[in-house]
């Protein structure tokens, strides 16, 4: 009996362990102009993803140069999935042209999207220890 239970708390114990924490470092290359702001979003979920409001962080940087280095900290061990665009003229859309192309730059997690956006599965990306991932402005 006194083993069972002694298994028993060892399992419940191993349950309730805390999940490692890790950096995410989003290097965003290929930034057409030093003008305006990168906007990105972190999305932990497929449902947030699709959703575009349902970010978990959304930040906004001033761009300076031809890159940018993004760190979130302290993120849980999980699948994570970056959208950003580059708002060169800082008005805070993603301009596009007459049919819908967007004329400012942008990118996803994976350097997803060749044609439209990714889904989550093809921009997501695991993070279990800190990570390093590069974002190419298109």
């Amino acid at each position: 009996m006194m083993r069972k239970t002694l298994l028993g708390l060892t399992s419940l114990v191993t349950l309730v362990q805390p999940v490692a924490a890790a950096d995410l470092t989003i290097l965003v290359s290929n930034i057409a102009e030093p003008s305006g702001e990168v906007r990105w979003l972190l999305f932990d979920s497929e449902a947030s993803y699709k959703a575009d409001d349902g970010a978990m962080l959304a930040v906004r940087n001033r761009v300076d140069g031809e890159q940018l280095k993004l760190t979130v900290h302290d993120l849980p061990a999980g699948r994570y999935a970056v959208k950003l665009f580059h708002d060169a003229n800082s008005n805070g859309e993603l301009d596009s042209n007459m049919l819908g192309i967007p004329t400012e730059g942008y990118g996803f997690s994976n350097n997803a999207g060749r044609f439209g956006p990714p889904s989550f599965e093809d921009a997501a990306v695991a993070v279990d220890a800190d990570l390093q991932i590069e974002i190419r402005v298109r």
